[in-house]
């Protein structure tokens, strides 16, 4: 299967072909996608191991080998002006991982924003040639219609109104196959 094709499924699905398990929260369990860090004191002496691990995964029903997981964090103060436009202004990232025969072949980040009442996805930043200033934040459809669908899962039926608060603009460029975020 070629990563355009994986895309095409995941963008063309609805919440109903989709099995979720939420990994958090008391009996839950873990998901099994964890990332470790270990720290040490120093020679030989182990100080902590800290265990982080994606919150949510959903199964595709009509295909087992696609899974998608996300929750794992990846910057837990994030500090970018667009995501600080909302009341609550603390904002952290995280990734969202595309699985195949729990192989992961694409990684993307979102952003959750306004103490996590909605999840964006990471807009492309296009600057101005002469200023270098921002001159518009830019998702792809595709990455758009997909947070939109991750957001459906927390019941966030004001995804869009987030969207347009941020200022991002939507574009018809490519999202799995382009060049990343």
């Amino acid at each position: 299967m070629k990563l355009g094709e994986y895309e095409k499924i995941i963008t063309n699905t609805q919440e109903n072909d989709w099995t979720k398990i939420i990994c958090w929260g008391a009996g839950s369990g873990p998901s099994y996608l964890n990332s470790f860090s270990v720290c040490s004191r120093g020679i030989g002496e182990l100080d902590n191991i800290e265990i982080d691990t994606h919150t949510d995964y959903m199964s595709y029903k009509h295909n087992l080998l696609i899974s998608v997981a996300w929750g794992l964090i990846h910057n837990d103060d994030f500090n970018e002006d667009w995501a600080k436009k909302f009341p609550n202004r603390h904002a952290k990232s995280g990734f969202v991982d595309f699985f195949y025969s729990d192989i992961l072949v694409f990684r993307d980040i979102y952003v959750s924003v306004d103490g996590g009442r909605c999840t964006l996805p990471l807009p492309k930043i296009k600057f101005t040639q002469d200023t270098h200033n921002v001159e518009k934040l830019v998702v792809s459809r595709k990455r758009y219609e997909f947070f939109k669908f991750l957001n459906s899962y927390a019941s966030n039926d004001s995804y869009y109104s987030y969207v347009k608060q941020a200022g991002f603009e939507i574009s018809d460029e490519e999202w799995m196959e382009g060049d990343g975020y």
